[in-house]
């Protein structure tokens, strides 16, 4: 069980590109639990398109390790457990399973609970709605709160294709449904045959924002 000694943190921040997230999460001082909404072939494309994209650009290429291989990221990559959910339906038997490695005995790190593009995972379904995200986002924050771990929730842009709205941070000011199941109308994104919500104001019941990664 995870030191109790702090309130348990939950926030959902900002990191545009893959790498970004990832060294954060290198950079912690968290024993991470990370579990990525996609399949690993998926995983691994996304990465290397990331790491071409910011490979063009020489500010973000020198202050990466991720770009650099060094021996410091295969030692602090110790620290970081890896699971692959590419269905929403493996994400939340996964979730409903989960539970975090036993501290070691002295451990001041604390144990986080990061959750890559969860909310992406729901936009091929029809439970992208206030009704499917919020039992998700209800059934992720039970599992972090009775392990008693940091929860962190991220969106990377999809560096495929960087102007899909439903990746990345635009994806929480996306309107979805109230119920599962709802037809669009016209084809638009937003433009739905029943009230719509933004997705910010789904998670704002449980989560902060914050525009990178939970400080502490």
């Amino acid at each position: 069980m995870a030191s109790k000694a702090t309130s348990p943190k939950r926030s959902i921040a900002h990191c545009d590109l893959l790498p970004d997230l990832l060294q954060q999460l290198l950079e912690s001082d968290h024993n991470t639990h990370l579990v990525v909404c996609a399949t690993k072939s998926e995983f691994l494309v996304h990465l290397a398109a990331a790491i071409r994209k910011q490979r063009a650009d020489s500010e973000a290429a020198t202050s990466h390790d991720l770009l650099t291989k060094t021996i410091g990221l295969l030692a602090r990559s110790s620290n970081i457990t890896v699971a692959f959910c590419s269905t929403l339906e493996s994400f939340r038997a996964h979730i409903a399973v989960f539970k975090p490695t036993a501290d070691e005995p002295g451990s001041q790190r604390r144990q986080l609970l990061s959750i890559l593009d969860m909310v992406a995972l729901h936009t091929t379904t029809t439970e992208f709605s206030a009704q499917g995200l919020s039992r998700t986002l209800a059934s992720v924050v039970e599992t972090a709160y009775k392990a008693g771990i940091d929860l962190r929730l991220d969106e990377c842009e999809n560096a495929l294709d960087s102007s899909n709205p439903l990746w990345g941070r635009r994806i929480w000011d996306t309107n979805v449904p109230l119920l599962n199941g709802s037809v669009r109308m016209g084809g638009d994104e937003t433009n739905w045959g029943a009230r719509g919500i933004p997705v910010r104001r789904i998670a704002e019941r449980w989560f902060e924002f914050h525009p990178n990664g939970p400080t502490g």
